[in-house]
């Protein structure tokens, strides 16, 4: 049985919101969806960084 965070958030995820994106210059994480699961994403390039499924 796989458990996910989904009721309670993911610590991980809350943890690296608000940094700056490694793969652009000047994006900042912000948690979202991205392909149905919980991450964090570059609000400029869009590039997960970190997802929970």
């Amino acid at each position: 049985m796989q458990l996910t965070d989904d009721a309670v958030g993911s610590p991980v995820l809350e943890a690296l919101e608000g940094n700056t994106c490694a793969f652009c210059e000047n994006g900042i994480l912000l948690q979202d969806s991205y392909k149905g699961n919980q991450a964090v994403i570059c609000d400029s390039c869009h590039t997960p960084s970190a997802q929970v499924w």
